[in-house]
């Protein structure tokens, strides 16, 4: 593995965003402090809570930095103000972690290790399991289909039993993301016009036509707390709507006739995704119905109510 001069392995800022959910934070900070790499760094980046969240890291977390945001930038918004810091204090790597997330005590040296003997790698991925079913995965790699707008994790909710064991290709999950300091500094930051979904896989199309891989690593592990950040909100369901649009068309364009098609398709997905599983399908048809109404209208960032 590289080494710096003064042989030390390479300089790892591990970028944790907090929006009214400290007791998370601690855990996830909690197990962050047991892991086995040695030379890294934790940041606390505070989205503009309300709930006592900054001066209750701070009094459980002194030795740490802690970044104010003022207000609540989204999932985009608030790593950026991370990686950017991250990136002046030096940092080879930056490390996006979800604050609902526990890790593995080797998860890093698994990823730097693998980041390290591929130049052309730019993200790297763990396998991610539920929280509440620790030997069930969550995440083991992912592939979007634009017809549908949606992305498919795979291996999602099966027992791991090894399946999944193996280092390739794939799309990216904000959940948990090891970014080479060389990546940022070709294709820049995280898109704040989305605010928050679809960030991670905008990000990574970029990375990709830039030249940079992003791969999964089987042998680096954590556990999701997974819907814990969004419980409750609807307004997911907009920003995924929304957000699905511009980025199909963005990268996937169609000629108009095949567009409108494809926006009927999205569109019935969602929607039945709603009936299926949300028990307040009028408000959520309602998001899906205000993300569509905002694509079209040009309105970005954070959802306003009407």
């Amino acid at each position: 593995m590289r080494e710096n001069k003064t042989g030390e392995r390479p300089a790892v800022y591990i970028v944790v965003l907090n929006w009214n959910s400290w007791k998370d934070t601690v855990s996830c900070i909690d197990s962050l402090k047991k892991i086995t790499y040695g030379n890294y760094k934790i940041l606390i980046v505070d989205n503009g809570s309300v709930d006592g969240s900054e001066e209750i890291l701070k009094e459980r977390f002194p030795e740490l930095t802690l970044i104010q945001t003022g207000r609540n930038l989204g999932f985009a918004g608030g790593v950026n103000v991370g990686i950017k810091y991250a990136l002046k204090e030096g940092a080879d790597y930056i490390l996006l972690l979800n604050n609902d997330t526990v890790v593995a005590p080797d998860f890093l040296d698994e990823l730097v290790k693998v980041a390290e003997r591929d130049e052309g790698v730019g993200i790297l991925c763990s396998k991610i399991y539920f929280y509440s079913e620790p030997d069930r995965i969550w995440y083991a790699g992912a592939s979007f289909y634009s017809w549908i707008g949606f992305t498919v994790l795979r291996g999602c909710r099966r027992k791991d039993t090894g399946q999944f064991d193996t280092i390739e290709e794939t799309e990216p999950t904000g959940c948990a993301m090891l970014l080479k300091r060389e990546l940022c500094g070709k294709i820049g930051f995280f898109n704040e016009d989305y605010f928050c979904y679809y960030e991670d896989l905008e990000f990574g199309m970029r990375a990709r036509r830039a030249g940079f891989k992003t791969l999964y690593v089987p042998s680096s592990k954590l556990w999701h707390k997974v819907g814990e950040t969004t419980k409750g909100s609807l307004a997911m369901l907009y920003y995924m709507m929304r957000n699905s649009l511009d980025f199909i068309d963005t990268y996937y364009p169609l000629p108009a006739v095949m567009r409108y098609i494809r926006y009927m398709l999205v569109a019935g997905m969602f929607s039945f995704y709603v009936l299926v599983t949300q028990g307040q399908r009028f408000k959520g048809m309602k998001r899906i119905y205000q993300g569509v109404r905002d694509y079209f209208n040009g309105r970005f960032g954070e959802f306003k109510q009407d």
